[in-house]
């Protein structure tokens, strides 16, 4: 592991150990770019099938494009930094919570179809393993 030196990041792990957290990392982005094609380019379908708006489908889409190129910079890079891989951690609890709280809350927030609920679930479920994934990761790889 590389020391933090004067406020530096560090980096975490060497080839050798941090090959689950890179794994983890490009799956993730992987799945976050293809979750992101559809919403930009298939939101007016998927509003209708699944009873998630328009724009929530854009901003999703927006917002993983741009978090799916950094976790495969982060992944890609020489060293994996700490930052990287704790900010996917926590920005895939904070997905899960929100996939919870849009299941919660029912047709009160979105007129949620089966599918649509379904859909919630799956994400929130996938996003719990990809941050148990990286979690596990980032500590096997110190």
């Amino acid at each position: 592991m590389v020391e933090e030196k004067a406020g530096r990041l560090s980096a975490v792990g060497s080839a050798s150990n941090d090959a689950l957290l890179r794994f983890s990392l490009k799956l993730d982005g992987t799945v976050s770019g293809v979750v992101a094609a559809f919403s930009l380019l298939g939101a007016r379908t998927l509003d209708s099938l699944l009873g998630l708006p328009v724009w929530l489908h854009w901003t999703q889409g927006a917002f993983l494009a741009v978090y799916a190129a950094g976790l495969w910079y982060g992944a890609t890079h020489p060293a994996v930094t700490r930052p990287v891989a704790v900010a996917a951690v926590v920005l895939n609890a904070v997905w899960a919570v929100g996939c919870a709280a849009i299941l919660a809350a029912g047709t009160s927030w979105f007129p949620l179809t089966p599918l649509g609920g379904g859909y919630a679930g799956f994400i929130g479920i996938a996003v719990v393993v990809f941050g148990s994934m990286q979690y596990a990761g980032l500590r096997r790889a110190g």
